[in-house]
């Protein structure tokens, strides 16, 4: 009889101990519908440059960053990075030894469905020279801007992080209440048409909202957005300066990733005047793909809100 105990005792030690492993397991899928297990919750994170935003806002820090050119500093411009390697490439040359320099357990990025691209890179896909490193997370960059925070918010709390921390919840009430106030004063302007663009000295190049994740956010929350007549698929409506009043927009909304680039070659441009919101001086930036956080959302949302209200319909 002691010998049957002994045996149902190292039984129910062992259903327990393999219980608690099972429990350490780690498992999250992706935007790209990629299912990444570990045998337990990474904690060396390298992430690139706008995903670490994505996480840090929600005290998620990487022990590393890697970024190129293809992305605007802006996205993480809020963030102190004493402490935190960042290493800077050319597109597509990010060199396998400086992220096995990390010894990482995951590496975050974003995958965007309209290209198949991963941002970092061809060696960032599931299947490219990196995942032989560490498990590869692309967070979706879809159709809103928010869906991308919020789903940064699941991956940082798979990681561990608090959603309910006071700090988050300030920064998210406050982006609902910029939300709102977009809405509302995008609803005291009836007929108000608002176009987003890059430009340089030979063409303006119209976005198209589909194509960029806050202007369909925008679009969605009642601004009239112009949409350019291009092909499915396609990100501009691309005109010759000549034809720049092709969209008779009332307001203005310039690429702003890099600098006042943009902004200077339409103000070098006498044509530029064919659009009436430049000859109303109904101009605003543009925060072209590069929000990640609640924060940086709120500010330039409530930019946007100031520029609405203050705007008229042209002719008006």
């Amino acid at each position: 009889m002691k010998r049957l105990t002994f045996i149902s005792v190292a039984a129910i030690l062992l259903a327990a101990s393999a219980s608690a492993a099972h429990a350490q397991e780690w498992s999250f899928t992706d935007g790209a519908g990629n299912t990444i297990t570990l045998d337990s919750p990474p904690e060396r994170i390298v992430a690139f440059s706008s995903s670490a935003a994505g996480l840090m806002q929600f005290g998620i820090e990487p022990v590393g960053i890697f970024t190129d050119e293809s992305t605007s500093e802006k996205s993480y411009a809020e963030f102190d990075l004493s402490g935190i390697e960042v290493v800077r490439t050319a597109y597509n040359e990010l060199q396998a030894e400086s992220l096995l320099a990390f010894d990482p357990d995951l590496i975050v990025t974003e995958y965007w469905p309209r290209t198949g691209d991963y941002s970092g890179g061809d060696a960032m896909r599931p299947d490219g020279q990196f995942a032989d490193i560490a498990p590869i997370v692309g967070v979706l960059q879809g159709d809103s801007v928010l869906g991308l925070i919020e789903d940064y918010g699941a991956l940082a709390d798979a990681l561990g992080a608090d959603l309910d921390a006071p700090e988050i919840q300030e920064q998210r009430n406050a982006f609902e209440e910029a939300r709102a106030a977009l809405t509302e004063a995008a609803e005291a302007k009836p007929g108000l048409t608002v176009m987003a663009a890059w430009a340089d000295a030979d063409s303006l190049y119209v976005a198209t909202p589909a194509g960029a994740a806050e202007l369909n956010d925008f679009a969605s929350w009642g601004l009239d957005m112009v949409e350019p007549d291009v092909p499915e698929g396609e990100y501009w409506g691309i005109l010759s300066w000549e034809n720049a009043d092709t969209y008779p927009a009332d307001v203005l909304l310039l690429d702003d990733r890099f600098g006042t680039a943009t902004r200077e070659a339409v103000e070098a441009q006498p044509l530029s005047s064919l659009i009436p919101a430049v000859a109303a001086g109904q101009v605003g930036d543009w925060p072209a793909w590069w929000i990640r956080t609640y924060s940086a959302y709120t500010t330039e949302l409530e930019k946007l809100t100031a520029l609405v209200e203050d705007a008229e319909v042209a002719g008006n």
